[in-house]
């Protein structure tokens, strides 16, 4: 490798696939999952990659619009796929984020953090239960038991345990959660001037571990974003999606997406004067009353040996296949 590239790695830089691997200094960097440019594209991770444990994430829909009161909002749903490509390989947990930033700027040229949006509700938001397996334990407690001797030369306890068993029925399932937070600085903080404003929704998935059922194959999620006040400016959205699985193979893609080997997708450009057609676009003077929980499904696909392969997802609805 050329001395030229016998840089430092700074952990900022790794962190988002800025260091290349090989080649000429002045090669281009290019992006995994490129938006090229597009506003509100669709396909935003996954569709590009052929390894054997793969996420995909789409937007499905995106309104932008007020709540009652005119407050400037958005509400996003996001469409996710995990596909397992080899045999014998399963996804055991998996963590979605994602940081919505303005692309507003101050006049020194860098970002405006004031005018990012407010992530002001996801779904789903806390822990929630799939498919619960009640599982039996023993548990056994020791007892002590004893007798005296009596004799004039010796006279003591002699004790003996005795194990007492128990048995309890807990719960296991698969969990899923939902929360939002804010990855500000104490810079950004102060420009914000309000603690209570959050730039990042996440979302949490472990499997049962009583039957290392693997996670949900097709998932929805949802956020609703508040907005200053007469700012129309384009604002994104920058995903890490990190995976936990059953074999090396992700753990070895998690390695080289740490080094910078496999750099990031290229985050989703918002423009609130863009207007898509969907089910939601009814209510866009409304937001806040939208039912982002009826946009959530989770879909279990499982062996049964009666039946063949059933969905478990709390409704019985297949999911739709990725596009």
């Amino acid at each position: 490798m050329a001395s030229a590239l016998d840089v430092e790695i700074e952990p900022e830089d790794a962190q988002f696939g800025m260091i290349l691997e090989e080649g000429e200094f002045m090669d281009e960097f290019v992006p995994r999952q490129r938006n090229l440019g597009k506003v509100q594209h669709r396909k935003f991770t996954g569709y590009d990659q052929n390894l054997p444990m793969v996420i995909y994430g789409y937007r499905e829909e995106t309104v932008h619009g007020t709540s009652k009161s005119g407050q400037p909002r958005t509400l996003i749903v996001f469409r996710w796929g995990l596909q397992q490509r080899k045999r014998g390989r399963r996804f055991k947990s998996a963590t979605l984020r994602a940081v919505f930033a303005t692309t507003r700027t101050k006049e020194t040229g860098r970002p405006d953090p004031y005018y990012d949006p407010h992530v002001a509700a996801v779904a789903p938001d806390g822990t929630y239960s799939l498919l619960p397996t009640p599982v039996t334990v023993e548990r056994t407690h020791g007892v002590e038991g004893g007798f005296e001797g009596g004799m004039e030369f010796a006279k003591g306890t002699a004790k003996a345990t005795y194990e007492l068993s128990t048995s309890v029925t807990k719960v296991e399932q698969i969990t899923i959660s939902g929360a939002m937070r804010n990855m500000y600085d104490d810079k950004a903080l102060d420009a914000l001037g309000d603690p209570d404003r959050c730039n990042v929704a996440e979302w949490h998935l472990i499997e049962n571990p009583a039957t290392n059922s693997g996670l949900p194959t097709f998932f929805r999620t949802a956020v609703l974003l508040d907005r200053r006040r007469n700012d129309t400016s384009r604002f994104t959205a920058t995903f890490t999606i990190s995976a936990e699985v059953a074999t090396l193979t992700d753990a070895w893609t998690g390695i080289k997406r740490f080094i910078g080997l496999i750099p990031r997708d290229d985050p989703i450009i918002f423009d609130p004067s863009v207007e898509e057609d969907g089910p939601l676009a009814a209510g866009k003077c409304n937001l806040d009353e939208a039912l982002m929980y009826e946009q959530c499904k989770f879909v279990m696909f499982k062996n049964d040996h009666e039946s063949g392969k059933k969905a478990a997802d709390g409704s019985g609805d297949q999911g739709e296949g990725g596009e």
